[in-house]
């Protein structure tokens, strides 16, 4: 956005006042994006919370477009950063806490994609030793691109942004949602993966190891869930 080029040096609150200086061409590309949609639902946004645009600017969007669109729904991809390693971004924690508020106060769905969960699963899932950014953004996609599925191809439910939102998330700010995915692959010649049963495949879809977050499920409970089985499917 910035026409000097660069980021927001990791800053929370320069990201946020970036985000101030350009608002006025930012929302006239919404603004006309808007305007040009047959039935416009909502918003998502794709961003990281521990750098400085990610965090700084995205809550301003966040905040922006929920008072300039407040009956249109926002979902957030949002990437937690890695949990085991010393980061090189001293203030990685108040970026995070400051965005964690806008999250929880403006967005009505937020996916939850964790760098440490990203990185464990490029590692032992799918045997990367040194997994680069181009194969955890692949990863990143690939959930993206299944979780939207029932809104770009035509199916007999889940097919409205509003529908599937409200299906998930029971309470308004209990809308935080861990992700899973399998078989993994980013390797585009795949030839195929082997003959598996939907109960199988739901059954690995609730492992730990096949989840885009780092949290056990093996305690708690799950209080909503939604399988998207793509493929030919017997049940």
């Amino acid at each position: 956005v910035s026409k000097e080029g660069g980021g927001a040096g990791n800053n929370w609150a320069r990201g946020y006042a970036q985000g101030e200086n350009y608002a006025d061409e930012i929302f006239e590309m919404l603004d006309r994006e808007a305007d040009g949609s047959d039935s416009l639902e909502g918003f998502v946004l794709i961003h990281s919370i521990a750098g400085g645009t990610g965090s700084g600017m995205g809550s301003f969007l966040l905040e922006h477009i929920n008072d300039r669109f407040p009956r249109k729904l926002i979902q957030t991809y949002s990437v937690f950063p890695l949990l085991t390693d010393t980061s090189d971004v001293v203030v990685q924690p108040y970026n995070s806490v400051l965005t964690l508020k806008r999250l929880t106060l403006n967005a009505d769905c937020v996916v939850v994609l964790d760098n440490t969960a990203l990185t464990r699963i490029a590692v032992d899932r799918l045997k990367l030793p040194n997994p680069t950014f181009a194969q955890t953004n692949a990863l990143v996609s690939t959930v993206m691109a299944a979780s939207t599925t029932t809104l770009r191809y035509p199916g007999y439910m889940n097919n409205d942004f509003s529908g599937m939102v409200a299906s998930l998330i029971p309470t308004p700010r209990c809308h935080f949602l861990m992700t899973g995915y399998t078989p993994l692959s980013i390797d585009r010649h795949t030839s195929g993966v082997r003959k598996t049963t939907v109960l199988d495949v739901m059954r690995r879809l609730l492992q730990t190891k096949n989840c885009m977050v780092s949290c056990s499920t093996r305690r708690g409970v799950y209080i909503s869930i939604l399988n998207i089985i793509q493929g030919e499917v017997d049940p």
